[in-house]
């Protein structure tokens, strides 16, 4: 595959990614009562998360210059974090798998970790310990618009625990096969 087919593959890929989320954002919108999105605040969720997040690359881009090409494989990993959460809510395999929130929570972790590496090239511990502090935040904000908003997305103790660990642990994977591609591998 030559270069410019691999930057297509990724540009089609972000569109599709992208038109996901959309997809996703207009589900909740149109049925927030569903029992797979009652109670948990994912309309905002996935509307904060559309018209901000999903736009770091593009903003950062275009109007920052951060990159001399647009880095689309990195941009796919970054809103992969969104598209599998939101995912996970609309096939409702949150509620289906006890355990299916572990996935997110490894993967969306890792992910950043290696976009923070990758794209914004932080060195190894401070974009694996970025991630998790990230991470750690979200999990307070669930925990948090449980207590005072009446939300139920945290299932106990265990359920934050878990979610920090496999967090944690998809960071150091993520990190350690990025170095491998980019740093020990040219050896």
């Amino acid at each position: 595959m030559s270069y410019t087919e691999y930057m297509n593959l990724g540009l089609v890929l972000n569109v599709l990614i992208r038109l996901s989320i959309l997809y996703f954002l207009g589900e909740v919108i149109l049925n927030p009562d569903d029992p797979r999105f009652a109670g948990k605040a994912i309309p905002i969720r996935n509307l904060i998360i559309v018209i901000s997040f999903s736009l770091l690359f593009p903003i950062l881009y275009f109007w920052k210059k951060k990159w001399r090409r647009y880095p689309f494989w990195w941009d796919n990993l970054y809103l992969s974090i969104f598209a599998l959460d939101m995912a996970g809510n609309s096939f409702n395999l949150y509620d289906s798998y006890f355990f299916f929130d572990l996935v997110p929570h490894f993967h969306s972790t890792a992910a950043l970790a290696a976009v923070l590496l990758g794209a914004f090239s932080l060195p190894f511990w401070s974009g694996v310990g970025l991630a998790n502090i990230i991470h750690m935040v979200l999990e307070a904000q669930e925990y948090y618009t449980d207590v005072f908003l009446g939300t139920h997305n945290v299932r106990g103790l265990f359920d934050t625990v878990n979610d920090l660990t496999v967090g944690v642990l998809g960071t150091i994977i993520y990190g350690l096969i990025y170095l491998y591609f980019t740093k020990w591998r040219k050896r």
